[in-house]
This record gives structure tokens, sequence and C-alpha cells, in this order.
């Protein structure tokens, strides 16, 4: 059995990561507060990539032969 179902939930949540960082770094460019541009960057960079990389179909998630059979 195939289980991307966790994977999921944690690319969901990368993508809210990367939606907060982008409202905390446009925050921080309004009310010119240098740190938090920079961590609303960094939550932005850690968001996006965190999400490729949850997302990509890695070589366990193929399924075995054994799987696809079916009883006679």
């Amino acid at each position: 059995m195939v289980r991307t179902e966790l994977r999921i939930v944690l690319a969901v949540i990368a993508a809210f990561v990367a939606i907060a960082g982008i409202a905390v770094a446009i925050h921080g460019m309004l009310f010119e507060q240098d740190n938090s541009m920079l961590y609303g960057s960094i939550a932005i960079g850690i968001g996006i990539v965190g999400c490729a990389v949850l997302l990509n179909v890695w070589p366990k998630d193929t399924k075995d032969e054994s799987e696809n059979q079916h009883a006679p």
C-alpha cells in the first residue's frame, strides 16, 4: 500500500507556511521591519521547497506487482 496521505497533509501545511511567509514579508516591507521581511522570506523558501519535495514521486512509491494481482 502506498502511504502518501501523510506527505500530502505535510505538503498542504508547507503551502500554508509559504502563504504566511508572504503575509509576514509584506508586513515587514510596509512597516520597514527588516527582521520580519527576512523571516517571511525564509518561510516562503521553506514552504515552497517543502511542498515541492513532499509532492515528488519517490522510488519506493511504486506498488509491488504482487499487490496488483487479483485472486482468481
